[in-house]
């Protein structure tokens, strides 16, 4: 009997671990797609555009580790140390941040770049959040704030590129 709960608790933990949900924002960029991502890999200057996120050390380079803040609206500001999970030069960057052990709670955040025209790009600045807890996050008040982040970001990264044209 005791083997039959068992079984059944670890089919529902994996289950959850698989749940998800993903925030998704997008913003075009009058600006070349070079400059665009050049922009969103110079951490250093993220200081100089980004009012939400703070840049705090770290490698910025494939696999590297970072050292962030996120101060958003809805959620007292905490750090976090993500590891530089995509690096595809001109078309994709991602961190992944894991709380606790994997699959608990996860986030991987993207900015995906592509091409609209020679000075034109579009950013797609989203997170995919996995695991057990995934659920429950979703329904927490940061969480219902935190589209409009992504959204101010966007502008924020937008605005700072376009005014350097």
């Amino acid at each position: 009997m005791i083997a039959y709960i068992i079984i059944g608790l670890v089919i529902v933990v994996g289950g959850l671990s698989l749940t998800s949900f993903e925030i998704n924002e997008k913003v075009e960029v009058k600006a070349p797609i070079d400059r665009v991502w050049a922009t969103i890999i110079d951490f250093d200057s993220y200081s100089d555009w980004n009012t939400q996120l703070e840049y705090l050390g770290g490698e910025v380079k494939p696999n590297g580790k970072l050292h962030l803040k996120l101060s958003a609206e809805g959620a007292d500001p905490y750090e976090f140390k993500p590891t530089v999970s995509h690096w595809e030069e001109h078309e994709k960057f991602a961190w992944l941040a894991i709380t606790g052990f994997p699959r608990v709670f996860d986030g991987e955040h993207f900015f995906e770049l592509e091409r609209i025209d020679e000075n034109t790009t579009l950013v797609t600045n989203r997170e995919e959040y996995r695991g057990v807890m995934s659920l429950i996050m979703k329904n927490l008040p940061m969480m219902k704030t935190a589209p409009e982040g992504f959204k101010k970001m966007n502008s924020e990264l937008k605005e700072y590129i376009e005014s350097r044209n």
